[in-house]
Order: structure tokens, then C-alpha cells, then sequence
């Protein structure tokens, strides 16, 4: 049977990236390291070791499944390098799709400061953050949760008009990733904060459900699944 979405979507989240490793130090209070990551756009952080064996792993995973017909990955220098080892370990060619939809959410201003400098130097930000929450709060120059399902939307109603029927693979980051739960769901706030957060390399799948709708629907298979 024909349907507008995809018959299998599996979505990933990168692999182990140099400001995940920073940000887990800042528990030990390392900030020297946080420091530099300030200094580095947020599109240009790298994998580390780690990180690439993650996506290696999940690729030899997945080459023992089905074949892919599209993947779509967010254009971050992190996302592309997790689809390429990923696709690496397939016995077929898989072209990448740049989809600037799928980038994480833009931290704007606040990018690679921890808590306690917001407070300290942006007190008022961090008033409002405290106000508003982490699902509404709008970083300066930056994005909340609701701005990034909006662009995931739009990024939808790409896979309903072009990808119909077809066997899709995406790599993007956390936020996204939960976004686009969210949106199969309609989760609200309160569910969406309730989702745990998603290891390097987790991975949810979808596969297209006919029991409830004429055109089908896409119906969850597995949630946060880590194979290395």
C-alpha cells in the first residue's frame, strides 16, 4: 500500500563530540576548557575518537538491516562526520543530504557558558530562564524549543512530498531529535521535558503503521537504542 510517509525512519543522534566532553569535565568545574569551546562556532565542532567509533558501530549495525534510499544529516561538521562513518560501513552508496532544518538549536549569545556565569553576567537572562523554563525560554540571538519544531515541521512536510514510501535515514542532535518525537506525538511541554535525554549515537525508529489510517502513520519501533 501506497503512503505520503516514509515506510521506515530511523534518526540519529551524532556521536561523541569535543564540547560533550567539556561540558561532562564542567562537573569537576574545568572550565578552561569551556572557555576555548566559546571560541569555536558551534557548526565547526568536531567528533572525538570516541565519537567516531560510536557512528562506526552504529553503521555496522545498520548494514545488516534493510538499505537506506535517502539521508538527510544536519550540515554541523559533528552531524556530517557521523553519516559519513556511519554510511562508511555500508556495502552501498548512500549520498548525504545537507538539511539546514536539522542543525541543533541555536544557543545564540549564551553559547559555552555554563550556569553559573549566565547568572553571574547575564542576570537578567537568567531571570527569565528561570521565569520562563527551558522548553519556552528564548536564548538571545538564539532559539527555544517551540523555534526548532517549527523548522522540524517544515522539514515534515519535505519527507511527506518527496519521500513517500521510501527508506530514510537522518543524523541531527538532541534537541531536533526529540523535536521530531515531539511532533509524530503531539507532545506537549511537560512531555517533552519528560523525554530522557539521548545518548551519542541513540537511535529511534519509525515504521509506517496502516491499521489506523488510509495513508498510514508513522508508528515509533524503538527509542534511544545504543549498539556500541
Amino acid at each position: 500500500m501506497k503512503s505520503k510517509w516514509p515506510r521506515r525512519l530511523v534518526i540519529i543522534r551524532h556521536g561523541q563530540s569535543e564540547q560533550n566532553v567539556v561540558l561532562d569535565l564542567m562537573d569537576d568545574n574545568l572550565g578552561e576548557a569551556l572557555e576555548q569551546q566559546k571560541k569555536i562556532r558551534d557548526a565547526d565542532i568536531r567528533l572525538t575518537d570516541i565519537g567516531v567509533l560510536q557512528a562506526k558501530e552504529t553503521g555496522k549495525y545498520l548494514a545488516k538491516t534493510k538499505n537506506f534510499d535517502l539521508c538527510f544529516a544536519s550540515p554541523y561538521i559533528r552531524t556530517l562526520q557521523t553519516a559519513e562513518n556511519i554510511i562508511g560501513e555500508f556495502d552501498y552508496e548512500l549520498e548525504i543530504f545537507k538539511e539546514n532544518r536539522l542543525r541543533e538549536k541555536e544557543f545564540g549569545r549564551l553559547h559555552g557558558f555554563n550556569k553559573s556565569e549566565v547568572k553571574k553576567l547575564y542576570p537578567e537572562e537568567f531571570e527569565d530562564r528561570e521565569r520562563d523554563g527551558k522548553y519556552w525560554y528564548r536564548l538571545p540571538r538564539g532559539e527555544n524549543y517551540p523555534d526548532v519544531e517549527m523548522r522540524i515541521h517544515s522539514f515534515l512536510d519535505k519527507l511527506v512530498r518527496d519521500c513517500g514510501g521510501k527508506s530514510v535515514l537522518i543524523i541531527t542532535h538532541q534537541v531536533p531529535y526529540k523535536m521530531l518525537r515531539a511532533l509524530f506525538e503531539h507532545l506537549d511541554e511537560e512531555r517533552v521535558l519528560a523525554l530522557k535525554d539521548t545518548p551519542n549515537c541513540g537511535m529511534q525508529e519509525y515504521e509506517i503503521d496502516f491499521s489506523e489510517k488510509i495513508n498510514g502513520r508513522m508508528k515509533l519501533v524503538v527509542y534511544n537504542r545504543v549498539v556500541y
